[in-house]
């Protein structure tokens, strides 16, 4: 639920084609009878976006040490915008954390409904790590991000590769979150005169994202569906590292904080929750203050964070301060990251 015009992308930044051909990859369970349908035909529209120099360095390093990339994955209530929408904030992203960003045009509502979106994120999370007939990227490598709707489908993705036994991402940055399609959390009236969401958009038939994205006659049995509204899983255990922000002020505001709050319970999921005060629905594409702040943090986490837990798991350790912050109440945090490292982040080059 972004718009992101593309004539504000700027100059310095470098796009490039990333499309493949989607194979057959003998997914099971709810992806299964559309992987039955792939013949090689196919093709995934997906572009590189890299910042500035970013580009141009990762060609030279890629022959000496392994690229990292971040799997994007646009908001847009599952029935709108696309990855050339999105290159603004990709742009920013991409330029904060070093890293290229792998932006994905998922198949969309109504044309395609549930799970054809799901499907293609998996896809291209495969197709990355792919050493036959993709990019060879260590799956370690390979952070998912995604904002809104594009938030919900990378935690879905991530509850798919894990029940499936597939390889997991490095982790997960999601902003703004929609992990609830029933409409049925408080802040959707709270936030209506702050948020620019539409208010309750349940409430009209036609435009009901949840009717578009799974068909009117599947709502009522599949709108709680894990992979459709991941706030309802029943399991967040082994999942990577999650990192969530979202706005004091926007309508997704309740459902994402008991999201927080049934992660930051479990016991072998590591989550951190930046909660900006007065900020409304993904405003890290907008050109407020927090907004800035908010992709420094993303930034932070993706170049010395994500490593730190991961170099951290692998010697038996467990970074707590990385699941709860001690200065705040419950799991929530509020620009945590600590500002003598965000100065540090400003001073060091890519």
């Amino acid at each position: 639920m972004l718009i992101a015009p593309t004539w504000l992308t700027p100059l310095t930044s470098k796009t490039q084609d990333g499309s493949f051909r989607v194979r057959r990859r003998q997914l099971r369970g709810i992806l299964s009878e559309l992987d039955q349908k792939e013949d090689g035909s196919r093709i995934l529209e997906v572009e590189w976006m890299s910042a500035g120099s970013i580009w141009d360095r990762c060609q030279i390093l890629r022959t000496r040490s392994p690229e990292k990339v971040i799997l994007y994955l646009h908001g847009g209530a599952y029935c709108a915008m696309s990855a050339q929408t999105h290159r603004t904030l990709t742009h920013k992203i991409s330029k904060a954390t070093c890293r290229r960003v792998f932006a994905v045009n998922y198949r969309l509502a109504p044309e395609h409904r549930f799970p054809s979106g799901l499907y293609d994120a998996v896809q291209a999370f495969l197709y990355l790590i792919d050493s036959e007939n993709g990019y060879c990227l260590d799956p370690k490598n390979i952070l998912i991000m995604g904002d809104s709707a594009g938030g919900g489908l990378a935690l879905a993705t991530l509850l798919y590769l894990r029940d499936h036994g597939l390889p997991q991402p490095e982790g997960a940055v999601l902003l703004s979150p929609w992990v609830d399609l029933t409409f049925s959390y408080p802040s959707w009236d709270n936030a209506s005169l702050y948020d620019y969401l539409p208010n309750n958009p349940d409430r009209l038939p036609n435009m009901n994202p949840a009717n578009l994205y799974l068909g009117a006659e599947r709502v009522s049995s599949m709108v709680r569906h894990p992979y459709v509204s991941p706030v309802f899983a029943d399991n967040f255990e082994n999942l990577p590292p999650l990192i969530i922000q979202s706005g004091g002020c926007e309508s997704l505001r309740d459902e994402i904080n008991d999201l927080v709050i049934k992660i930051a319970a479990t016991k072998t999921t590591l989550i951190h929750h930046e909660e900006y005060e007065d900020m409304v629905h993904v405003f890290q594409a907008f050109p407020f203050g927090l907004s800035s702040e908010a992709i420094d943090s993303i930034g932070f986490w993706a170049r010395y964070g994500m490593p730190m837990i991961s170099n951290s798991a692998a010697r038996g350790l467990l970074p707590t301060a990385v699941r709860q912050n001690q200065e705040t109440e419950g799991p929530f945090t509020v620009r945590s990251t600590p500002r003598t490292m965000r100065r540090r982040l400003h001073s060091m080059p890519c």
